[in-house]
């Protein structure tokens, strides 16, 4: 079995929680308050993450599928699995689409889509091809450029002297009900409970006893950032400007403007951006070839590249960008809750009745 250490797990769960989180303006709903719904899904998000855990400790070596034939037996939990990595194919899917459509619209505005998806889903079929350990190390050496480009944007912001604190006044302006309207189901559904899918890659860690502290800390720092990164761009905006914007922070990097010569740094957010997006497709790309090999028994190499073919035709299902965007904000977020809250409590409050009945047969 392919082993990762904590440091690797902390660096996944950032990059992936990150994404491309930080470039879309999320919680709009809430306007200037977009933030406050940001951090109300944050912390359901870290109560989610210990539901996952507890799970995980029950069989520190088991992973989703293992865990789901565990609490519903062979056969449902086989099926539960199984639906598991439609979800996580149907998940990378739109990352892909959102390559293609993304980089159409801010960089490559005359090569076709199906070109540009089909180069990153063959390189992230090529590191799914490799296994966990590959893709923890890939992950590790963007960590960096990661880090030092949000961290040049915000420096720029700020001695750009863009960001303006009254466009996130006045404070719950309309009072709590836009918030918790924005905040759930849509924002603990994406980005926070998505970390659902490391129920996969957790057995796969050296150190089980790190798995919660590292888990939590990493998340909980991710959490702050993504917070931070809604307000900056909130206060650079402002709420009109945010909602009609396709990458808001696309659009606020374009207002840097410092000595004549420093602008135009469009190149760093479009790095970010395929950063993220590979991330993000290929964990769960490779989720559901893990779960799929669990679930058969069947060798992992039989599953990679059908289940990219099958990813990449998908991706065409959606006639254009607004269906695209309407399906994923509207519909499946709608959706997704079955995945990240309904069954793993269902397989929690299992877990509790087979414990109790150990406990009292004689």
């Amino acid at each position: 079995m392919q082993r990762i250490g904590k440091s690797q797990l902390s660096i996944m769960i950032i990059v992936f929680l990150i994404g491309s989180t930080p470039l879309f303006e999320l919680g709009l709903k809430a306007r200037q308050d977009a933030w406050i719904a940001m951090a109300m899904a944050a912390v359901v998000g870290l109560l989610l993450t210990v539901i996952y855990v507890k799970l995980q400790k029950r069989a520190p070596e088991a992973g989703l599928a293992e865990l789901c034939r565990m609490h519903f037996g062979k056969w449902l939990g086989g099926t539960v699995a199984l639906v598991y990595t439609v979800w996580f194919s149907y998940e990378s899917m739109r990352n892909v689409r959102d390559v293609g459509e993304l980089t159409r619209m801010a960089l490559l505005t005359v090569t076709p889509k199906w070109i540009i998806m089909l180069l990153i889903l063959f390189v992230a079929a090529y590191t799914v091809s490799k296994g966990l350990e590959v893709f923890a190390r890939i992950v590790q050496l963007l960590f960096p450029i990661v880090l030092i480009s949000y961290l040049f944007i915000i420096l720029l912001l700020f001695i750009a002297k863009l960001p303006e604190i009254d466009r996130l006044l006045p404070i719950m302006e309309n009072g709590m009900g836009p918030i918790t309207k924005a905040a759930f189901p849509d924002l603990v559904s994406f980005p926070f409970g998505q970390t659902v899918v490391f129920l996969v890659y957790w057995k796969h860690l050296k150190e089980k006893r790190e798995l919660g502290k590292t888990t939590f800390k990493s998340q909980a720092g991710v959490s702050a950032f993504l917070i931070f990164m809604n307000m900056l761009v909130m206060s650079v905006l402002g709420p009109a400007l945010s909602e009609v914007t396709s990458l808001p922070l696309l659009q606020a990097v374009q207002l840097i403007r410092l000595a004549n010569f420093l602008e135009r740094l469009d190149v760093i957010v479009t790095l970010l951006l395929f950063i993220g997006l590979y991330v993000k497709m290929t964990a769960l790309y490779l989720a559901a070839v893990l779960t799929l090999k669990e679930v058969t028994g069947a060798a992992y190499r039989h599953f990679v590249w059908p289940v990219g073919l099958v990813v990449y035709a998908a991706s065409f299902l959606e006639p254009n960008n607004t269906y695209h965007l309407w399906l994923g904000l509207d519909v499946t977020l709608k959706i997704v809750p079955l995945f990240q809250i309904v069954f793993p409590l269902l397989m929690l409050v299992a877990g509790v009745r087979k414990r109790y009945k150990r406990a009292a047969s004689p």
